[in-house]
């Protein structure tokens, strides 16, 4: 990967998380239940660290392997690649057991403005 594309995929994965993470903070206000993001992970810092990492591990994952092969503009293509991770946090929230209807539709919410903004920050 190129010094280019290993910025965009940093700069990408930190605004796509940090505009996810907003959405956590604010889902109940929009009538969803609180997402246990941190508490599944770890305690409150350790995270928001991983949260980040991951979402910057991700951007590099799209960049490398799924930006030049989905389909539709870029801000399609980063939702259609979101729907990768979304998957995997509704597979780990099941071993959870902290899994509702409302729940995964506020996860799937996240997980789409994650992949809009990671396309758009990273054509």
């Amino acid at each position: 990967m190129k010094i280019k594309e290993i910025k965009k995929a940093f700069f990408g994965g930190i605004l796509a998380t940090a505009i996810m993470s907003a959405l956590i903070f604010i889902s109940p206000s929009l009538g969803f239940p609180r997402m246990p993001v941190w508490e599944i992970l770890a305690n409150l810092f350790a995270g928001w660290i991983i949260h980040f990492l991951i979402g910057i591990f991700l951007a590099g994952i799209y960049i490398l392997f799924f930006k030049k092969r989905l389909p539709g503009n870029y801000a399609l293509k980063g939702m259609i690649f979101s729907l990768f991770p979304f998957f995997l946090a509704q597979i780990s929230s099941l071993f959870s057991g902290k899994i509702s209807l409302m729940l995964a539709l506020g996860s799937l919410i996240g997980h789409l403005v994650y992949g809009f903004v990671l396309g758009l920050t990273t054509k």
